[in-house]
Formats: C-alpha cells, structure tokens, sequence
C-alpha cells in the first residue's frame, strides 16, 4: 500500500469502508489533499461540481446566496463528512458554493475519475444512496419546520435536519454552526434562540459548546420534535 494513513482515514468514511489496499491505492492515486490557511471559497455557485470533497480536518461550508446579496450558511461538513454525491452526477452546475474555514484539510477526489470508479465497483452505490438519502430526507422534514408553530420544536426539528445534511451519523452528532449562523437559519431574534437552546439543554437533548451544539440523544430529540403543540405561551409571533 502506497499511503497506509490516507487509506484509513479514506476506510473511515462509510461508503469506502470495505475498500481493498489496491482499491484505497486506485482512488488515492487521482486524488489530491488540499490545505487552506484562510477561509477559501472551493466551489462556487453556478460552476459545474468538479469533485467529492472529504474533510480531513477542519470544516467546510455550504453557503446560500440571496439574488439581493444575503449570504447564508445552510450546512457544516467536519471530519469525516463528504460534499454531496449525487450533485457529481447532475449536469446542472452547482446551486451552493462550498467555503474551506481556516485551517482545513480536503481530500480531493475528482468528479469524473469518481464516476468511473462508482461504475468498476457497483457495490457501493447502496451506500452512496444511503448517505445521500439521510440529506434529501432531512430537507422533506422543511415541511415540518415550517408549519410546526411551536419555536422550541421547530429548534429541534432545524438541529435534526443539520445533522443529517452534514453527514455526521455519530451517536451523538454535532451540529457546526455558530449562534449567529443558526439564528439566520432559524430566523428569529437571538433572544428566543437563546431560550429555545437553554430549554433543550435543560431537558437533556443537547449540549452546547464554541460553535458547535451536540445532540445528546437523536431519538429523544426527534420525539421531542414530533410532539403536540404545547399551546399558545410558546407558538411563534
């Protein structure tokens, strides 16, 4: 094997864990591992998508653009968490841009040599499906954060859908975003942002900490999320 420590972080990510040491050796052979300093737009709106990203270290960003110029971040990607698969099959040109924060490593894999290997190596596309399934799953739940009128549910349901467009399927995953990040997300004031995520702390459902929040317990969570409205001293202005 050419490069044992990238062919173990590459195993680690899901869809590549069963890889063979001359499968890993293939896929590391067109790929390329990007270091970024500053923050560094990767891919931006409207250009063709151009590669799988993988983070190694650090985070990337997918930021939205409004036709008036607001720039909003709609998901974080750590460690471990892919840019999205079945966007490489599309020939419509890319509709986010993907931000590198300051020191952040990538491992670039690029969109055509990906599509040959998925096509040697049939097998993996269940697992391709199924991460990428999580995400599109995630955005029908928009349906239910915007008629849910209860603030602190429609919290738990924004926190929910974050994690599973990030790609974390960890046990307890975290959701990469700053206060500010998520009030523009959640839109409300920072205030009630602020009451909604001390009352899912205190009920045990999440933990937070410097830009990031983690869900303690997904189930519990989604529970919670999917309950009845608790009437009118908690619904939305």
């Amino acid at each position: 094997m050419n490069n044992p420590g990238l062919a173990k972080f590459l195993r680690s990510v899901s869809v590549f864990s069963e890889l063979s040491d001359d499968r890993c050796d293939e896929l590391i052979s067109c790929s390329s591992v990007e270091r970024f300093d500053r923050r560094t737009v990767i891919q931006r709106s409207g250009d063709p998508h151009h590669h799988l990203y993988i983070v190694m270290t650090g985070r990337l960003e997918m930021v939205a653009h409004s036709p008036w110029g607001a720039e909003m971040t709609i998901a974080v990607f750590g460690p471990g968490s892919t840019s999205s698969w079945v966007a490489l099959f599309l020939d419509s040109p890319a509709e986010r841009t993907l931000v590198a924060t300051p020191d952040t490593r990538l491992l670039a894999i690029p969109a055509i040599q990906l599509r040959a290997f998925l096509e040697r190596q049939p097998a993996l596309y269940p697992k391709v499906l199924t991460l990428d399934g999580k995400r599109f799953r995630a955005l029908l739940d928009l349906t239910a954060l915007v008629l849910n009128p209860v603030r602190s549910q429609r919290l738990a349901t924004l926190l929910l859908m974050i994690a599973d467009v990030s790609g974390d399927t960890s046990a307890q995953p975290k959701v990469l975003l700053t206060h500010h990040q998520l009030q523009q997300l959640a839109n409300c004031s920072r205030q009630v942002l602020h009451r909604c995520l001390r009352e899912l702390q205190q009920d045990g459902l999440i933990k937070q900490g410097y830009g990031s929040i983690q869900i303690q317990d997904v189930a519990a969570l989604s529970a919670y999320a999917k309950q009845a409205a608790a009437g009118d001293a908690n619904r939305l202005s």
